[in-house]
């Protein structure tokens, strides 16, 4: 179903490209930067089934725990969570559409009642709520063609102008052959924006990049196929709270298993640095990725899983 997240999804940390997304404090909204919070990491036996992961999540979500994703290693994957927000969430997994007008129908039902869409894999569509909180969410699916044939100006025109008026780009689809772009706006409100860049010659370069970007407020998530070229999309907020937003990322060689992966996440997540995923790099280096967010608050802020939320 997915066609592109605009998220790094790579091949041994977050390889099932099911995972989650964003905290809130009080909301999906966030709770007042990343830098200031502390990440606590769990990984769990993978549920099978959509009602044994349900349950899973649930209880996890009961304790305050976020469902990030499936990292994988030797072909075995275990489930992820992290808790770093005052708040408990409560899940859905529903039977994933078979086509595009079901699924909208599906993601807009959810969202009146304050369940956003957070993830989809084999077993379900995942939708999560911060228990009590009244946030409610609104779906938008705009026709779209490949983004590999449209140029990046047109991408960054587009997913601009709505921002502007408070959709951010959630996903980019596929079903049933056909091609569209989810938005979702939030009933707290928030206004966002894009830019896109060429990927830098080495690894060194490429990281102070990052920072360069992170230091405007806008925040990496991910290699886009375009007409013109492959391009590194960053996402900022725009709204006034955000004004001075900061980003910094930090890599680390790859660890080797679920277990070292929360060993390491929670010695990073101890100074606020949460996880970004595993980042193929310039030459061919792939590192364990984690980011730093100062004087932030909101979804664009948070530890999310590698379908981008």
């Amino acid at each position: 179903m997915i066609r592109r997240a605009m998220v790094v999804c790579l091949a041994a940390v977050l390889a099932a490209c099911g995972g989650g997304d964003d905290a809130g404090d009080g909301g999906d909204t966030g709770n007042g930067g990343t830098g200031s919070r502390v990440h606590r990491y769990v990984e769990l036996a993978t549920a099978s089934t959509a009602a044994n992961f349900q349950a899973q999540l649930n209880v996890q979500g009961a304790l305050g725990y976020r469902y990030v994703g499936l990292p994988g290693y030797g072909g075995a994957s275990r489930s992820l969570f992290v808790n770093d927000a005052s708040v408990a969430y409560t899940y859905e997994v529903l039977v994933s559409p078979t086509t595009a007008t079901a699924f909208v129908a599906q993601v807009t039902a959810q969202g009146v009642r304050g369940f956003r869409l957070a993830s989809y894999d084999d077993r379900g569509v995942v939708y999560r709520k911060v228990t009590n909180s009244t946030e409610t969410f609104t779906y938008e699916a705009v026709d779209s063609v490949p983004h590999g044939g449209l140029p990046s100006g047109t991408y960054v025109a587009t997913v601009n102008a709505r921002g502007a008026a408070g959709w951010r780009l959630h996903s980019e689809l596929v079903m049933g052959g056909v091609y569209f772009d989810l938005y979702e706006k939030s009933s707290t409100p928030a206004t966002y924006a894009v830019r896109v860049e060429e990927v830098a010659a080495t690894e060194s370069s490429q990281m102070a990049r990052f920072d360069v970007n992170g230091q405007a407020g806008y925040r990496m998530r991910g290699i886009h196929v375009f007409a013109d070229g492959n391009l590194w999309v960053f996402e900022a907020s725009t709204t006034a709270a955000n004004a001075k937003a900061t980003f910094r990322y930090f890599a680390y060689p790859l660890v080797t298993s679920a277990a070292e992966l929360v060993t390491q996440a929670n010695t990073q997540g101890a100074s606020g640095r949460g996880l970004e995923g595993q980042l193929n790099l310039p030459g061919g280096v792939a590192r364990d990725l984690y980011f730093l967010a100062t004087d932030c608050s909101g979804v664009l802020c948070d530890v999310r899983g590698p379908s981008g939320q």
